[in-house]
């Protein structure tokens, strides 16, 4: 049989713990005998009046609404004074306990507020200073914090206020409007409140501290599983579930309630309190990622800096295809993690307008939740489609794909919805109520299995490759347990584990340990070398990122979050969010502005200049290009296709350059097609086109070699009829294109089949062909390797035995494309094979530097100054020979 637990006493607001004893254990609430001490500055929402509070309490000084339970008996508002008013909604001060998300702090997060029949008047007591007492009365929020996360949306206890800023309560107002008003209470006032009984609290705000220590596990899973484990945890999707979740509360409650939606309020304040940590994050990140990391990754954080604070982060890594699966953490962006900021910061935009399309019912007093179940409940499905097919086509684009991810938000969503009719056919309590939940062993053991199961998901699953389709169904569901389970009544129950002061520790700066877990980690993969970390770095890593959290959230976060000066108008929370984008971009831009500026790295003089066919084994003062230029680095031509050279329709994935106007009349038009490994050799045509004035086209496409004629991956079907067609209407002399193919483990060079019969439809069409020998393909960035070789203080010789090959392992034995010469096409259009195997792999090793040049810019493209200055002359020698 259920033993009578004794139900766990409501917590204090569960801010950062001072000593270790209040950390471990939660504090004893006060007796009735011995009310609370007043505490001014962290004033708690308090319960509502009891309508039996005495006669001699002074009647309330401005609205007859203060009083709770008159506003609740009245009818519903039919209408408001104006759109404006839904839309934007009155100035209140309270509002910043009004905007939920799962980043909220501990004094914020409260459950479902259930209206019962008092079966009889209450009796009352008074509180000095009317603070400081909600929090053992069902409350456990601060007034002057962040939010209000009732789990339940049934109704909105707080009446509204129109006191002015700052403006002290009156002698009537409830302790619910000197909270909702100024944040404190005067220490000298006293307030009547109701003393709790069975009844009465139930219908009062709960704080629900298992949904607090649930996002503490749900942000030790992401931070564990990326600073041991490389895996996925489910954890961002609990957290999306979990934002969700309390926005639907947010957004519900002011409709059944009668108030405005507020929705552009919202937005201010959600954004007002989010990207001021975020902007410091990524204003400290961008100060180390100069000190710390190398100059070829400065760019990419640059710009990821820019779009991470303006939350597109997920779309610009979709468009840089990054593998966010990658084994290697070290190579990683150290501001990669902010693309599911970025989702979250989207749905917050777009979520709150599907409440504005329920208004019309609100204020006909019908009910909202049905309609908005079936509507989100549509979009859901839609999204679970468009995720499952997404993933299996395309999970690297799919997984940072806010469309893909909208039916993770939209099952928080649905849980919101219909939590009171469950927390009602199950019995649910919470433990305020003075009463055990019905079903109280069930509910513990389906809080543990939700745990066990959150837990189990990236060890049980391979959700790198299967998220964030239906298998995402695991964590959601898992954490729906916990969420329904709720209070269990039992000591053993998982609720009482995640209620304990080590689990609110870790809620309190869940978002601030998510900021900065991430940039630490990768700053000191890159430091050590390492693709993961160890035992005890990691542990060391961790304890950091926990303390830089923590001092953000005290230095940054709380104090935004806290402050009412910032609240009362919404031109400043809008100051706030523009001075947060404002700096990293300026930071940002200033930082690139200044490199740019900087007078570019001349050459080494030519006597003392390591010769390019040689491995300097002393490192050079320079060594071209520097890693912030990498960008200028593939070869574009100057001109966008115009005149008679522009293409007649366009093709995906290209963009037709010239080197001549429009308006040229050149002698010749040589055209490349084909891969970026075509791509890669205007460079070497360049001076020969200047000397014989020809014009230079560019129909690459990256990715996608020649071959007409032949059978195509979707990717590239259509490439070579449009390259054809082309052709056939620009009628140029020469055409340059790579046809061997190498590959990245050195396995083989090979000929592809089809490259002589796609070679011969350019001969017969009068076209001579320059056909180019691949260059060698790597499983790692080449740049980036040699320069981690030569940061170390190494120099082109150490680089070249950490990075560099034989070029038997690289390339075959023979050029396969020697055969191509042979053939011949109308009007003596020739074949000219060029193999420069010797230049970039000279003395049989391929090497990442030769001279004072870096030869790769990435794991298989030639810098543009390698071309430049060594391929190019040999190229203009042999070209003007076999052209001529």
């Amino acid at each position: 049989m259920d033993s009578p637990d004794e139900p766990v006493p409501p917590a204090a607001s569960a801010s950062l713990a001072d000593d270790l004893e209040d950390w471990t254990q939660e504090p004893t609430p006060p007796t009735p005998s011995a009310p609370p001490a007043p505490q001014p500055s962290r004033p708690a929402l308090a319960p509502q009046e009891s309508a039996s509070a005495p006669a001699s309490r002074p009647a309330p000084a401005r609205r007859p609404r203060s009083s709770f339970s008159v506003w609740a008996d009245g009818m519903r508002p039919t209408r408001t004074s104006s759109l404006e008013d839904w839309l934007q909604g009155p100035l209140e001060q309270h509002s910043e306990q009004e905007a939920e998300d799962a980043w909220s702090t501990s004094d914020s997060i409260s459950g479902a507020w259930r209206p019962v029949q008092e079966s009889a008047p209450e009796p009352s007591r008074t509180v000095p200073g009317g603070a400081g007492t909600g929090a053992h009365l069902g409350a456990d929020a601060d007034a002057g914090t962040d939010t209000d996360t009732r789990a339940d949306t049934g109704a909105d206890t707080r009446p509204e206020t129109d006191a002015p800023d700052g403006a002290a309560p009156s002698a009537g107002s409830t302790l619910a409007d000197t909270c909702a008003g100024t944040g404190a209470a005067r220490p000298d006032a006293t307030a009547t409140v109701a003393e709790p009984t069975r009844e009465t609290a139930r219908a009062r705000p709960a704080f629900r501290r298992e949904l607090h220590g649930l996002r503490a596990v749900a942000l030790g899973l992401v931070a564990i599983y990326h600073i041991w484990l490389g895996r996925v945890s489910g954890g961002v999707d609990v957290f999306l579930f979990l934002s969700a979740f309390f926005l639907t509360g947010t957004f519900v409650r002011r409709l059944e309630s009668g108030r405005p939606l507020g929705v552009p309020r919202y937005w201010l304040h959600t954004f007002k309190r989010l990207l001021p940590p975020a902007a410091v994050t990524i204003l400290l990140t961008l100060a180390a990622t100069a000190l710390f990391l190398p100059a070829s990754i400065w760019p990419t954080v640059m710009q990821q800096s820019v779009a991470a604070v303006t939350y597109l982060q997920n779309a610009l890594l979709v468009s840089l295809e990054v593998d966010y699966h990658a084994r290697d953490a070290s190579t990683a962006s150290p501001l990669q993690h902010f693309w599911s900021l970025s989702v979250q910061g989207q749905a917050f935009v777009v979520w709150p307008l599907l409440f504005g399309l329920v208004v019309h019912r609100a204020r006909k007093g019908r009910s909202v939740r049905r309609p908005l179940i079936a509507l989100i409940g549509l979009i859901g499905a839609a999204s679970l489609t468009w995720s499952i097919i997404s993933t299996a086509s395309q999970q690297e684009i799919a997984y940072f794909d806010t469309a893909a991810r909208l039916w993770e938000f939209a099952a928080g969503s649905l849980l919101a919805l219909s939590l009171p009719v469950l927390d009602r056919l199950t019995g649910a309590r919470r433990p305020e109520d003075g009463a055990a939940p019905r079903h109280r062993t069930l509910r513990a053991l389906m809080g543990w299995a939700g745990i066990a199961a959150l837990l189990a998901c990236g060890i049980v699953l391979d959700v790198s490759s299967q998220f964030p389709g239906w298998i995402a169904i695991w964590p959601l569901t898992a954490a729906s347990a916990v969420v329904v389970a709720g209070y269990s009544g039992r000591r053993w129950g998982v609720d009482r584990l995640l209620s304990t002061r080590p689990a609110a520790f870790i809620g309190d700066i869940s978002y601030a340990l998510y900021l900065v877990h991430w940039p630490i980690l990768v700053i000191w993969l890159h430091h050590s070398g390492q693709e993961r970390a160890g035992l005890l770095d990691g542990l060391v890593v961790l304890t950091g990122s926990v303390l830089l959290a923590w001092m953000l959230t005290r230095a940054v976060d709380a104090p935004v979050r806290r402050s009412r000066w910032l609240e009362a108008r919404p031109w400043r929370s809008l100051v706030a969010i523009t001075m947060s984008v404002a700096l990293v971009a300026g930071a940002a831009g200033g930082w690139w502005t200044y490199l740019q500026r900087t007078p570019p790295q001349p050459p080494v003089a030519a006597e003392s200049a390591p010769a390019t066919d040689e491995v300097a084994t002393e490192a050079p003062t320079v060594l071209r290009p520097a890693g912030w230029q990498l960008g200028s680095q593939w070869p574009d031509l100057p001109e966008s296709c115009g005149g008679k050279w522009a293409p007649a329709t366009s093709f995906r994935n290209t963009h037709c350059q010239q080197l001549l106007p429009a308006d040229a009349e050149p002698t010749e038009t040589i055209v490349v097609v084909g891969s970026s490994h075509s791509r890669q050799y205007i460079p070497a045509l360049l001076p020969l086109a200047e000397e014989r004035d020809a014009q230079v086209v560019n129909l690459s496409m990256d990715g996608c070699g020649y071959l007409a004629g032949t059978e195509r991956w979707p990717y590239c079907r259509g490439y070579d009829d449009w390259v054809l067609a082309y052709l056939d209407a620009a009628q140029p002399d020469i055409v340059l294109t790579t046809v061997t193919l190498t590959t990245a483990d050195g396995t083989a060079e090979t000929l592809p089949e089809g490259t002589e019969g796609a070679i011969q439809q350019l001969l017969d069409r009068g076209i001579d062909v320059i056909a180019t020998r691949d260059t060698p393909r790597w499983e790692v960035n080449e740049y980036e390797c040699a320069e981690a070789a030569v940061d170390a203080g190494g120099s082109p010789a150490d680089a070249d035995a950490a990075c560099g090959a034989d070029r038997t392992e690289k390339l075959a034995a023979t050029n396969p494309a020697a055969p191509l010469a042979e053939l011949t096409g109308t009007g003596g259009a020739s074949v000219t094979v060029l193999d420069y195997s010797d230049l970039i792999c000279p003395d049989g090793r391929c090497a990442p530097v030769l001279g004072d040049v870096y030869v790769y810019m990435d794991d298989d493209h030639l810098t543009r100054l390698f071309v430049e200055e060594v391929i190019a002359p040999a190229a203009t020698r042999e070209l003007e020979t076999a052209l001529s």
